[in-house]
């Protein structure tokens, strides 16, 4: 999961993983552009994974075709949901919406 998030060229924050008895692992890496998660039933042969990313420099296919070679898919279905469109979010002012300019990461300033 680390692996497939430098793939994306997402910028790790944390990662956490949660080993079962006797099989089985659920873990997320938060990256500064949200985050990625995986539960695994091995017993099943099956892995359910979320890569939520924001922003233009991370490209989570690319997490996604690194996860599908290392985890030997066989066959694997997808659904890609729009989440946070920053087009979408307005903001009320003087009875108008205007639209607000957000960055999706800000740059830091030193006080």
């Amino acid at each position: 999961m680390n692996e497939a998030a430098i793939e994306a060229k997402a910028t790790i924050v944390k990662s956490v993983f949660h080993l079962f008895n006797p099989w089985g692992v659920s873990g997320v890496v938060v990256i500064q552009e949200s985050h990625l998660t995986i539960h695994t039933w091995p017993e099943y042969g099956y892995a359910a994974v979320d890569l939520f990313t924001c922003g233009d420099e991370v490209d989570p296919w690319i997490a996604f075709d690194y996860l599908k070679e290392k985890l030997k898919a066989e066959k694997t279905e997808t659904q890609e949901v729009p989440r946070g469109i920053v087009e979408k979010i307005k903001r009320f002012s003087d009875g108008q919406l205007d639209d607000i300019k957000v960055k999706h990461k800000p740059e830091v300033v030193n006080a």
